[in-house]
């Protein structure tokens, strides 16, 4: 495993680490209140933006959480900067149904402004050109998959903040007998295959003698307090966890509550229950800046769990 913390690696923090077969390059930078963007480069995929990273602009999935300015508050900068840039290729942005529409007037302000026009007669756009737009409610029942790929698709699950926030789980979608022909040689199914092109079209075979498989992969909470993240069982299960977590110290407890965010203190109490490979925290009170900063708190994780957790400074 590698890491690099942001304030040793020019302003982002960089990790790299390995859980069973899948490698997670993960990079960015969160701080509460501040901003928090976060990127996984083998999924293609940003997580927020609440600031303009140098490089989230070339991944063509966006996940946003929730409407907060430290949030998505860069996610306007993202779409300018591709066309600046000549990517010719449809990007994808999730986000909660509420800021679908004031990001549109945002793009269309800052359309305007590019053009130097004085907005008096601005148009706002429905369509931004190469943009599919989903709302986080569409993705919650089913499994949508991410751009440009045909490997990865994910889901939200709503989380438990101030204003309306989802969290994601990216999955590997995968295809695999069903398990009445599983005992069957490759020349049997062959011979399945060409019995039934007499009858089906080549889709419908495909789903008769195949199931689709989908694998957890990695977590995003987004903003939510501890209750968010346990209603949903899958961010207790998935490999790699990504989670808010605000406070540690006792003084910053009541602040924390009240914000609807997560304390060192709520994964003390639950840490039985996250049986994760490796959780990732990000999300800092500004007052903690570097990992000596928490250093005496995180000597209060049980045993079970310590191993786990890593820091995103």
């Amino acid at each position: 495993m590698e890491i690099k913390y942001s304030y040793e690696n020019n302003g982002e923090t960089f990790m790299r680490l390995k859980i069973g077969g899948q490698y997670y390059t993960i990079r960015g930078y969160s701080r509460a209140g501040l901003k928090t963007c976060i990127l996984v480069d083998e999924f293609n995929v940003t997580f927020d933006m609440g600031y303009s990273n140098d490089r989230a602009f070339s991944y063509d999935n966006k996940l946003i959480s929730h409407g907060h300015n430290d949030h998505i508050g860069s996610l306007h900068n993202d779409h300018c900067a591709r066309k600046l840039f000549n990517i010719h290729k449809e990007k994808l942005y999730i986000m909660p149904k509420q800021c679908i529409k004031p990001f549109k007037l945002i793009a269309s302000a800052l359309s305007e402004l590019n053009c130097g026009r004085s907005g008096d007669n601005i148009k706002i756009f429905d369509n931004l050109l190469l943009t599919n737009i989903i709302s986080s409610e569409d993705c919650s029942h089913e499994y949508t998959p991410l751009i440009n790929t045909t490997e990865y698709a994910v889901r939200s699950f709503l989380m438990d903040h101030k204003i309306k926030s989802y969290g994601y789980i990216i999955y590997r979608r995968s295809k695999k007998l069903k398990p009445e022909y599983q005992n069957k040689t490759s020349k049997e199914i062959v011979q399945i295959k060409n019995v039934l092109k007499e009858k089906m079209a080549i889709h419908e075979i495909s789903e008769m003698l195949v199931d689709v498989c989908y694998t957890p992969l990695i977590g995003y909470t987004g903003d939510t307090t501890v209750n968010g993240v346990i209603e949903n069982d899958d961010f207790l299960r998935v490999p790699l966890l990504l989670m808010e977590c605000t406070g540690f110290n006792e003084t910053d407890l009541t602040d924390t509550i009240d914000g609807k965010h997560i304390h060192l203190n709520n994964l003390i109490e639950n840490a039985d229950l996250f049986k994760n490979d490796k959780i990732i925290l990000f999300h800092f009170s500004q007052q903690y800046k570097k990992y000596e900063d928490i250093n005496e708190y995180t000597k209060l994780l049980p045993e079970t769990i310590k191993t786990k957790v890593i820091y995103f400074f």
